[in-house]
């Protein structure tokens, strides 16, 4: 069997023990995408609903406790360096978190997010460098599982040092 193979066999015999596990305890891997708006209001930024994605991939331990990484595009300036202003704004979010859940029932639950990143700050004019910034981030959703496998939330997250606030409605599959 070639390499390619087992790296096949390996990831698909992974993501069944993944999912049998999930079946038995709550744990397992997921993935979950988003889509929302976000906003910023600092000293330098004034924008408000700008388009959002978000897209996560991480780890349940348990129903309480998970850990994820995930990438949230912040804004959808188009034009800068032409005839944009010389101010920075945040463009995109790279990050890690935790995330501690409270079950109300069998298919809803509470949830609260707490994460580091890097925000990708963007500048209005080309002669201008981008730079990144170190970004805690705080957030708060419910989730409702519509099946044992598929569920829906809704999101909103604060970049404390960056003052984005991102209001998202995302899927989450659980294998």
């Amino acid at each position: 069997m070639t390499l390619h193979k087992k790296l096949i066999a390996g990831i698909g015999f992974s993501l069944l023990c993944a999912h049998a596990a999930y079946a038995q305890n709550g744990s397992g891997v997921y993935v979950g995408a988003g889509v929302g708006s976000s906003s910023v209001s600092s000293h330098a930024v004034d924008s408000d609903n700008d388009p959002s994605l978000n897209v996560d991939v991480g780890y349940r331990f348990n129903q309480n406790f998970s850990a994820e990484v995930f990438a949230r595009s912040l804004s959808f300036r188009l034009f800068d360096g032409l005839a944009g202003d010389s101010s920075y704004y945040p463009d995109t979010h790279v990050g890690v978190a935790v995330l501690g859940t409270i079950p109300l029932s069998n298919d809803f639950s509470l949830y609260g997010r707490l994460g580091v990143g890097r925000t990708e700050m963007k500048s209005g004019r080309k002669a201008k460098k981008d730079y990144s910034e170190t970004d805690p981030s705080l957030g708060l959703g419910v989730r409702y599982a519509f099946s044992p496998a598929w569920s829906i939330n809704l999101e909103a997250t604060r970049f404390t040092k960056t003052k984005v606030n991102t209001y998202l409605l995302g899927v989450q599959y659980n294998f």
